[in-house]
């Protein structure tokens, strides 16, 4: 298991604060919360908090059948599939941890592609199911290869599923998903995809790529509060699962149980336990947003968000971790110019602007800071607030270089 010390971020050394350490308030004296620019959870629309504010429903019976087959479908058409869609409660890494768990049994082997933190995570998923990791590890701020992920599948034939995150958080790294799935399929074996940053902001085509498990979250791309985690799985994974997956993996985290009830109790109850019904609302109603936008328009959005992000950051003298090429549509890690400290200006930011911005994260902690552009935090009001800072610091500092 890998040491949490390692991965504990490092607090700003030095900051503006406010007198007292008091938060900043509004006209009326009430606390305003930051504005969110982490690479999730993010600042959601007024119609989804409504639906998140609804009243109660049960989960069961016609009306709630009715929309959790709503919902479902939704995901479907966003992952541009024609397989099974699932929504545990929980956050992102419930769906992997299922996945996993479904996939390889206890004694098995794991590929797990190590792009940053977050990719990381799935040895330590791996770990607690008795599962042996063969770890292929990138350079910070780079994808992996496919010729890379190919060769070291032939080294590991024992491994017959392997771990991929689409983009990893920690770093702003986008892996080319529809390559790597590419050379997975030709070498039989089963592909599971973390796309809980990416999924509804880039391009996830969970039949067409060959991906058999996919995750993700509500909190992100979905534009929707946490507690729902989203996961796909292939029509054509389904023979490897039952054949080759684990037996004896508990109930919940059990995908196959998630098809029993999916298709034994499909009027009634289709899913196996209590669900969190005003959050699958608010999903709802936030994958009703993005599909009536339209996929390729909002695809196209993100990724004009984030190249606007990368080139005002780098005329302001900060650097951004990832290249152009690989760079992911919905977070950037930023290296600050010389003689700014990374938590630094994440505490200006905070104090300036009333944004929260991401920290470094493993060993990145304190080399780097994380913006996040999903959702309200991609539009002018947002983004012209925190460049206003952000170059307002590096002016200073050039003035005190100089």
């Amino acid at each position: 298991m890998n040491d949490p010390e390692a991965y504990r971020c490092v607090e700003p050394s030095s900051a503006p604060t406010r007198r007292n350490g008091e938060p900043k308030l509004d006209e009326g004296g009430v606390t305003q919360p930051p504005r969110l620019m982490i690479p999730g959870p993010i600042d959601l629309e007024p119609e989804v908090l409504e639906a998140l504010a609804g009243q109660v429903i049960p989960h069961y019976g016609d009306a709630w059948v009715t929309a959790y087959r709503h919902v479902r479908q939704n995901l479907l058409t966003i992952g541009e599939s024609e397989g099974d869609a699932f929504v545990l409660a929980g956050s992102g890494i419930v769906g992997i941890d299922a996945a996993i768990g479904t996939a390889v049994p206890t004694g098995g082997h794991l590929i797990v592609v190590d792009n940053g933190f977050f990719s990381g995570r799935m040895c330590e998923v791996a770990d607690g199911y008795g599962i042996t990791t063969h770890v292929l590890r990138t350079e910070r701020g780079k994808p992996v290869r496919p010729d890379e992920l190919a060769a070291f599948m032939q080294t590991h034939p024992e491994a017959q599923v392997v771990g991929v995150t689409h983009g990893e958080t920690s770093t702003g790294v986008l892996n080319d998903l529809e390559a790597l799935g590419n050379v997975v399929a030709e070498a039989d074996r089963l592909l599971i995809v973390d796309a809980v940053s990416t999924f509804g902001a880039a391009r996830v085509a969970v039949d067409a790529w060959g991906i058999g498990i996919c995750c993700t979250a509500s909190q992100k791309a979905l534009e929707s509060p946490p507690g729902a985690a989203p996961v796909i799985v292939n029509r054509t994974a389904w023979d490897f699962l039952d054949s080759s997956g684990a037996d004896n993996h508990g109930l919940y985290s059990d995908l196959r149980v998630w098809r029993h009830y999916a298709t034994e109790m499909s009027e009634f109850h289709p899913q196996p336990a209590t669900m969190p019904v005003n959050v699958i609302a608010a999903l709802t109603v936030a994958t009703d947003r993005i599909l009536a936008e339209g996929l390729d328009q909002r695809y196209r959005h993100h990724r004009k968000t984030a190249a606007r992000v990368r080139r005002r950051a780098q005329a302001a003298g900060y650097e951004p971790l990832a290249a152009d090429e690989w760079a992911s549509p919905t977070v950037t890690a930023l290296r600050p110019p010389t003689g700014l400290a990374a938590n630094d200006v994440v505490a200006a930011v905070r104090e300036r602007a009333n944004i929260q911005l991401g920290s470094g994260i493993a060993e990145l902690a304190g080399q780097v800071f994380r913006v996040g552009h999903m959702g309200l935090s991609a539009t002018d009001a947002y983004l012209d607030d925190l460049f206003g800072v952000l170059e307002s610091l590096s002016n200073t500092q050039e003035c005190a270089a100089s």
